[in-house]
C-alpha cells in the first residue's frame, strides 16, 4: 500500500525555474531518504509531499501519516571544513606521514586515500 503518490507533479520556482515536470513517484511504508546536490529540489519535494507548497500541476495524495525529520546543521563559523567533516586529525596524520615525521602509531592509522577522496568530493 502506498503512503504517498505523486502523479504528473510539476513545480516551478518563483523565479520561473522548473524543478519537476510530470513527476510520478510512489512511496510505501518504509523510511525513505532524499539525496542530491544542493539546489536540485529535495526540500521543495518534501514540502510538496507534506502539503506545505502547492504544485504547479499534478497531485500529491497522502494515505496515513507522513512525517519528516528536518535536518539542522549548526556549524561554528570559525571551523575549517576539515573540522566540519571530522577529518582534520586524519589530514594532520597524513601530512606528518608524507613529510616523514609520522610516529609508528600515525603510520598504522594513516588513511592514504583521504586527500584523493576529499579532492574528488570538491570536484563532484
Amino acid at each position: 500500500m502506498s503512503i504517498v503518490s505523486l502523479r504528473n507533479l510539476s513545480y516551478v520556482t518563483p523565479d520561473g525555474r522548473a524543478l519537476f515536470d510530470d513527476l510520478d513517484l510512489t512511496f510505501g511504508r518504509e523510511r525513505c531518504g532524499l539525496i542530491g546536490r544542493n539546489g536540485v529540489g529535495k526540500s521543495t519535494l518534501l514540502k510538496l509531499v507534506l502539503g506545505e507548497l502547492p504544485p504547479a500541476s499534478g497531485s500529491v495524495r497522502r494515505n496515513g501519516v507522513v512525517r519528516a525529520l528536518h535536518q539542522q546543521v549548526h556549524v561554528d563559523p570559525a571551523a575549517a571544513i576539515a573540522d566540519v567533516f571530522g577529518v582534520a586529525d586524519g589530514l594532520a596524520r597524513l601530512s606528518r606521514a608524507l613529510a616523514g615525521e609520522a610516529a609508528a602509531d600515525d603510520l598504522a592509522d594513516v588513511d592514504w586515500t583521504l586527500d584523493d577522496r576529499l579532492s574528488a568530493m570538491t570536484k563532484a
